[in-house]
Formats: structure tokens, sequence, C-alpha cells
């Protein structure tokens, strides 16, 4: 399937739950680096050429001071899992941001890494999971975070160390396959394919 089939496909479905009288919200989530914020800006644009006010947010908006996201060990995975999962957002932020009021008119496209999760998952109205497999993962995270977070070896090392066995522990404890309204392979950008929600 070429992206841009995958993208009139989704706005479709989007919009086929979209309540006239009402505003609706779209959550994204998916593995590092599994393309989430490049899926959501492409939606919020075809969908915003169709008429509605798009509203772009992501988890990574509502973080926690670096001192509470890391108090439970840098490298670590159950550190790091409950660290990122626990502490690194501020989910009773993200809850009352995701009820403040919107106008009617407005579809919300919501995209970060464990926004399934029970706390904050029945705020959406549709679901996108966008599933790459943790090799390409650590590909793009490597190319994406190399330098900005630290040298390659760190990135890799957090990767393996914290980012790969937390998004297990999550899979594991969440199952945001079950969850999601579509999963979509997302190994290959330019060809995507839908794996569940055809």
């Amino acid at each position: 399937m070429r992206r841009t089939e995958l993208l009139t496909f989704l706005a479709e479905e989007i919009i086929a739950r979209k309540v006239e009288e009402r505003p609706l919200k779209v959550g994204i989530d998916g593995r590092c680096a599994a393309g989430k914020t490049m899926l959501a800006d492409e939606l919020g644009q075809i969908l915003g050429g169709r008429g509605f006010e798009v509203l772009r947010s992501s988890v990574d908006g509502f973080h926690h001071p670096r001192e509470r996201r890391y108090r439970q060990g840098e490298y670590s995975a159950q550190g790091y899992y409950q660290g990122y999962y626990e502490d690194a957002y501020d989910y009773g932020s993200v809850a009352s941001a995701l009820q403040e009021p919107l106008s009617a008119n407005t579809i919300l496209v919501f995209e970060g890494i464990f926004v399934f999760r029970s706390q904050i998952n029945t705020f959406w109205e549709y679901r996108i999971l966008v599933d790459v497999d943790a090799a390409t993962s650590l590909a793009r995270s490597l190319v994406r975070d190399t330098g900005l977070i630290g040298p390659a070896d760190v990135v890799r090392r957090k990767f393996d160390q914290r980012y790969e066995p937390a998004w297990q522990i999550y899979v594991d404890q969440e199952d945001p396959e079950a969850v999601a309204d579509v999963v979509i392979n997302n190994r290959e950008v330019a060809n995507p394919q839908i794996l569940k929600g055809a």
C-alpha cells in the first residue's frame, strides 16, 4: 500500500467517526521512533484540508522534570519502565488536558508512547498503533537521537536496557494491539501495511 492510500484510509475512518455536534479524539501509539509524530502531522494536514479544526498534541508535552524521570535509574529496565511509564509523564495533567472543552468541529490528534495505557485510553474515539520491530526502532532511534541525547553508544545502551524492555512490559501489561482500532506496519514508511482494522 502506498503511503497516500494509507493516509486517505485513516482520514476517512476518522471522519466517519466524527459526530457533528462534538469533537473527536484520536490516539496514536507505538514504539520509539515508529513514526507516530510523522503520521500525526500528515493526518493533521489532511483533516485540516477537509475543513476540520485540528489540534495536534503529544504526550511529550507532559514530561515531569528530569529528576523525577530518572529517580529509579537511568539504565534500569524496571527503573526505566517505572520512570518512563509512571514518572516521565504527568498523566494526571494529560487526563485533565484531554477533558478540556473543544469546539464541535475539532479533531484532536494526540500521539506518543504508552498512550493506550488504561489511565488515559478511555479518551480516544479512534486508536492507531504504529508498529515497527525492535531492530527498526533501534535503527531509527540511532539516526534521530545520536547527538541529541548523547553518542551512538549511549543511545544504543538506553534502547537496549530501558526503552525496548519498557515497551515489552507495556505490551505485556496493556496489550496496545488489542485495543487499537487499526494497526499499521510502518517498517517501510513509503509502503505501510494495515495489519488490523482494514
